[in-house]
């Protein structure tokens, strides 16, 4: 019989899942586990302070100086952030999609794609801001000449505050990797200069693990945090993921996950973080689409640039082809300018419905801005409409 008779043809998809690229958690290595926060939902830290040395007198009764009793300072920290997620999986979709929509594999893909890049983006934020608190930072723009030199001054900054010269760690964009590798003192000074030249990778420099991290979760204009593990404590309080088989009202899978957690840095070790920062460029978002429900609607989904309430919106634009996107200019200064608003479409957060001009668009940008519509964070993605 002809197509044209009236038969329906099923289509035909593969069940090979076309999975996006992800990495597991990079912020762990900047964390102890010395502090137990199960039952409660605040810690209290105490720390000694110590007493002045003074002359000692040869006569009369206090001969070692007037004694006081010894204080106690406490540092309070309190679990604030708990987030959810949930999503349904319809009997009748897994059926007819051929088995592919697996409620503990979308699970384990929400975890590595979302919870994961959350968690880290937090707590890398955390020690950049605390060091900015500090005043232990620098916002020179880095090049292939001074790379090394910003490294070294923050090297040199945990040392005069005592902070053991083993187990630092360096979290890097890979822009400022790229500048170190391509700076001539770094080259030629490096524990790892020979091997850095034949594999390509940095390693380790001066007792310090050089990592580098996707900019999309480190904080807006990053270029590296120097700390050491005992600087940072992160409770997972609670990590719970459920599967409701055929619920009341749903024929199928409810997906279920909560997360309770926080980072904190302590008092007495916030000297043994630095950061690099205030660099002229943006966050790259990891972005993802999903059809919204008609031939023009799409529902997006990204990680935010800012993790704080700074101010920021964030608002997209597609088109047919990546060439019609608006660019992202930059001033005389080299820094980003304000957009236009006009041509760009708010959106509410991430998870949001997005509307596209026309259902021939196949491409969508997303950026977030500050206050001032400066751009912090940027992500293009393939626009799924439908």
């Amino acid at each position: 019989m002809p197509i044209g008779g009236g038969k329906n043809l099923a289509s035909k998809y593969s069940k090979v899942i076309d999975e996006r690229f992800t990495r597991e958690s990079q912020a762990m290595l900047a964390l102890s586990n010395n502090y137990d926060f199960t039952g409660v939902q605040t810690v209290n830290v105490y720390s000694i302070p110590v007493v002045p040395l003074t002359d000692y007198q040869r006569s009369g009764l206090n001969r070692y100086g007037t004694p006081d009793d010894l204080q106690r300072n406490v540092q309070s920290l309190t679990v604030t952030k708990d987030r959810a997620f949930t999503f349904i999986i319809d009997k009748g979709d897994k059926l007819q999609s051929e088995m592919v929509m697996d409620a503990g594999k979308a699970i384990q893909r929400n975890l590595r794609e979302i919870w994961i890049p959350e968690f880290d983006s937090y707590v890398f934020k955390t020690l950049a801001d605390a060091a900015i608190g500090n005043g232990a930072y620098s916002t020179t723009q880095a090049t292939n000449q001074n790379a090394y030199e910003l490294f070294l001054a923050g090297m040199e900054r945990l040392g005069n505050a005592n902070v053991p010269d083993q187990g630092r760690v360096a979290f890097c964009s890979y822009g400022f990797a790229n500048l170190l590798k391509r700076d001539p003192a770094f080259m030629r000074n490096g524990d790892q200069s020979q091997q850095m030249l034949i594999k390509g990778v940095i390693g380790e420099v001066d007792g310090c693990k050089i990592v580098k991290v996707p900019s999309s979760r480190l904080p807006a204009g990053a270029a590296c945090i120097i700390t050491h593990p005992v600087a940072a404590t992160a409770p997972k309080q609670l990590e719970e993921y459920k599967i409701h088989a055929d619920p009341p009202g749903i024929s199928g899978w409810l997906c279920e996950g909560r997360f309770v957690y926080d980072c904190f840095i302590l008092n007495e070790k916030i000297d043994a973080v630095y950061y690099i920062g205030g660099q002229n460029t943006l966050i790259q978002m990891n972005v993802i689409t999903a059809p919204g429900g008609s031939s023009t609607k799409a529902q997006v989904v990204f990680e935010p640039g800012q993790l704080d309430s700074n101010g920021a919106k964030w608002y997209a634009m597609s088109a047919t082809s990546a060439s019609g996107l608006t660019a992202l200019t930059k001033g005389s200064n080299g820094a980003y300018q304000a957009i236009t608003t006009s041509g760009w479409t708010e959106l509410s957060g991430s998870g949001a419905i997005y509307t596209a001009g026309a259902a021939t668009h196949k491409v969508i940008r997303v950026v977030e801005v500050d206050s001032s519509n400066v751009p912090i964070a940027v992500g293009d993605a393939v626009l799924n409409l439908g």
